[in-house]
């Protein structure tokens, strides 16, 4: 037992390096490709479908009929969010969600973005990559309560059409509508290529975060045929950076979503006929939605519609807009309903005390005092094992040429003393489900966001780093978590025999968890770490009222 109890744990340990150093792509903060135009792309594709490209000369604005001569700005406030928007584009300059707190807009450039929700219109992928003139336009607009219109005209390939985005607010309502309208006032049909153009929401969305963390990766993120899919920078160990990833397929929604938040548009009464996704380095996250425009006859509308969801990772917000939209939030089915508890438990108390940490603190001793009966009976069914050790080897040299009577006769003796081999076991496996809720709940719940408990802990989402030391971490609470296994380790074995494996798996299992914790949320950390010393008081007392008894 002990022999692929330390095999698991070395297995694991293994996964997770290997996962943070060769898988997991890693981004820094504004790096700048030294050769551009050396990239290649790289796509991935369910059927080919060829994209044709056009420059930016076949797009003319049409200055004549535009009054603004300079970039203005006017606000918006519903029941959710305070907006600012600019006729620079027709985008949403500030975006503050108002039950959160939080702005999903970022008010600098990073990545090459400038940080507002734009809900751009590119005609081709070059386009896409490089932004269009429409992006740069002063657009015409025009308030009707909670409607904002914008319009421009332009010259496509000598044909003049003008171009219409309306947002349409809705008190009470976490999501809002966007439309795009096209008008051909041309007298000629007009056809983009492969009667197709590309929206998309925004290159970036916030919190505005410490980017060199792999924690707080931004993804591209898309839904197929209700599922999730996401898109990462291509710097990981199968795949490399090029200009774009495209994926041609009925989608059912796309955007961008950071760590806490996501931006993601629904078209409304269609599918868009394929993803594109921005996986240069150092550039943004945008990825777009292939829309079918098909040809646009004289004096003729066309009019595609969009839901826009942007706010944080939260399934009943999601589904409020749509219940397809829940699978964005992106949280393990399985795991789901335990990380809603921890954190209904966790910000039940925090109403009480004030700090996540000692929310943390008192969950943590409450779940081992709930589960101390499994405890005890694990630690005494860990002795009986101890104290049958002796047989159990003469056992294994009887019955070594013959396996299965060997394992016939240790069942037999494991029957007769009552004990369960999987026993010693039990402890570790009780506090596994509530480190992967806990871990969801760190990574994604903008609840625990920059949570601080007390002295270097400033950050609970986040490990506890107290300096960088020529590019090292150095983390505290791994260091203390190591110490505290190693002390609990040591007690659970006093005064028993220890076999070799027993001994291996004692000297191993400490320096593993220092491995896999090391860059781990550091309330994760605390968490385990309470649950060692609750563990080590607890076999104080076990060992104590043994010697009393004896």
């Amino acid at each position: 037992m002990e022999r692929k109890t330390l095999l698991a744990i070395v297995l694991t340990g293994v996964i997770w390096f290997v996962w943070f150093n060769f898988f997991e792509p890693k981004f820094l903060e504004q790096p700048n490709p030294q050769n551009p135009n050396e990239q290649k792309i790289v796509t991935q594709t369910t059927q080919e479908k060829p994209v044709d490209t056009i420059s930016k000369s076949n797009v003319q604005i049409v200055t004549s009929n535009i009054a603004n001569t300079e970039e203005s700005f006017f606000n918006l406030e519903t029941d959710n969010f305070i907006m600012e928007f600019t006729n620079k584009g027709a985008a949403i300059k500030s975006f503050l969600i108002k039950d959160r707190n939080v702005y999903a807009t970022i008010d600098e450039q990073l990545f090459d973005s400038t940080g507002m929700l734009d809900f751009p219109i590119h005609f081709d992928n070059r386009e896409f990559l490089s932004g269009g003139l429409l992006d740069e336009v002063l657009w015409e607009h025009k308030i009707d309560n909670n409607v904002l219109t914008f319009w421009s005209r332009f010259r496509y390939n000598g044909s003049l059409l003008e171009f219409r985005k309306i947002y349409t607010f809705f008190e009470d309502s976490y999501g809002f509508k966007l439309d795009y309208v096209f008008k051909n006032l041309s007298r000629d049909n007009v056809r983009f290529p492969n009667s197709s153009v590309i929206i998309s929401p925004t290159a970036i969305v916030g919190p505005k975060l410490n980017y060199t963390n792999h924690f707080n990766r931004i993804a591209g993120v898309y839904g197929i045929d209700g599922s999730y899919k996401e898109e990462t920078k291509g710097s990981g160990f199968f795949s490399k950076a090029g200009e774009i990833k495209t994926n041609i397929n009925k989608i059912d929604w796309a955007g961008v979503g950071s760590r806490y938040l996501l931006a993601i548009m629904k078209p409304e009464g269609f599918y868009g006929n394929g993803i594109i996704f921005d996986n240069r380095e150092g550039k943004g996250f945008r990825t777009g939605i292939y829309v079918e425009i098909g040809d646009i006859k004289p004096n003729e509308e066309v009019i595609k519609s969009f839901k826009i969801y942007v706010g944080d990772k939260d399934k009943d917000k999601l589904a409020s807009l749509n219940p397809i939209l829940s699978k964005a939030a992106d949280v393990n089915r399985l795991i789901e309903p335990l990380r809603y508890f921890v954190l209904w438990c966790v910000l039940g108390l925090n109403k009480f005390l004030g700090n996540i940490g000692w929310s943390l603190v008192i969950f943590s001793l409450l779940t081992k005092l709930a589960f101390m009966p499994l405890t005890n009976k694990s630690t005494e069914s860990m002795k009986r094992m101890q104290a049958l050790a002796p047989k159990m080897n003469e056992l294994k040299e009887k019955y070594k040429d013959k396996p299965q009577v060997m394992n016939q006769k240790m069942m037999e003796m494991y029957k007769e003393n009552k004990v369960n081999p999987l026993g010693g076991c039990l402890p570790l496996l009780l506090q596994m489900p509530f480190f992967f809720a806990l871990y969801s709940a760190l990574i994604n719940s903008l609840d625990l966001w920059n949570a601080p408990f007390i002295f270097w802990i400033n950050d609970l989402s986040m490990p506890d780093t107290v300096a960088v030391i020529y590019g090292f971490h150095l983390n505290i609470l791994p260091i203390l978590m190591t110490v505290s296994t190693f002390i609990q380790q040591r007690l659970s074995m006093l005064g028993s025999a220890q076999t070799k494996q027993q001994q291996m798996l004692m000297t191993a299992m400490p320096f593993l968890f220092i491995f896999i914790f090391w860059s781990m949320p550091s309330g994760l950390v605390l968490y385990w770490t309470l649950q060692n010393v609750f563990q080590i008081a607890n076999q104080l007392i076990v060992n104590k009222l043994g010697k009393a008894k004896s």
